[in-house]
């Protein structure tokens, strides 16, 4: 079964030098200029996702972040337990 995707082509006004800029960067880095802009427009959502989650991380009370410190310690410890003797994963069985 082939699939085939249409996209929907559309324009957005900017400023000429500025598309010349996006332009420009875009041909150095050997994409079109719109996956140029969908790649800084997903590191942006991406920004802000860590953003939201640094603002959250602030707000947690000492005493929550200290249980989370501690639970996580805890499954550090024992996040090998028992796999010393195995082989690395994807290593050939002896």
């Amino acid at each position: 079964m082939t699939m085939t995707m249409t996209m929907t082509m559309t324009t957005i006004r900017i400023d000429a030098e500025l598309r010349d800029r996006i332009n420009g960067v875009a041909r150095e880095q050997g994409v079109t200029a719109g996956s140029f802009v969908e790649l800084l427009f997903e590191r942006w959502l991406r920004d802000q996702r860590f953003a939201a989650m640094r603002e959250a991380m602030a707000r947690t009370s000492d005493d929550l972040a200290e249980s989370y410190r501690r639970e996580t310690a805890a499954w550090d410890a024992v996040s090998a337990d028992g796999l010393a003797s195995e082989p690395p994963y994807g290593s050939a069985r002896a």
